[in-house]
Formats: structure tokens, C-alpha cells, sequence
């Protein structure tokens, strides 16, 4: 978050994760802890890469398929 503060964890903004998934952040303020957050996320974003629409394009049928089933199901899972 900045030099001195780091929060990791998760949290969903969604009717699955307020009602039935227990999500958990840990907020710590100690700068190593920090910098070394900032280190493991900059180490992970130099080896990922964009994915757009031309991605999920190239995306064999069943993969699509799965991919909306789970959109449409996500609701209620």
C-alpha cells in the first residue's frame, strides 16, 4: 500500500462472498514486511502478461462453454 503499511488478502464484492465464502486481509504496518510485498508484486506482474478479447478468442469451444456456464452459475455456487 505505501513504505510503511501492506494489506494482502482477499475480498470479493459479490452475494457468494458476503453470504457464504469466509475471506480474510491482513493489514500490517512494518516497512520490511511492506517492501517485501511490494517486491513478490512487482516480481509477479513482470512475468504476467495482458490478456484481452483476442485471448479468449483463441480459446477452444469447451473452454468458452465452461467459461459462461461459470459466469452463469457463479450466482448461486
Amino acid at each position: 500500500m505505501d513504505e510503511g503499511f501492506a494489506a494482502v488478502g482477499t475480498k470479493n464484492f459479490d452475494n457468494r462472498s458476503f453470504r457464504l465464502n469466509f475471506e480474510i486481509t491482513l493489514a500490517v504496518a512494518d516497512g520490511r514486511f511492506a517492501a517485501e510485498v511490494a517486491t513478490m508484486f512487482e516480481r509477479d506482474f513482470a512475468q504476467s502478461q495482458e490478456v484481452g478479447p483476442r485471448a479468449y478468442d483463441a480459446l477452444p469451444f469447451h473452454q468458452k462453454v465452461g467459461a459462461k456456464a461459470a459466469r452463469l452459475l457463479a450466482p448461486i455456487l
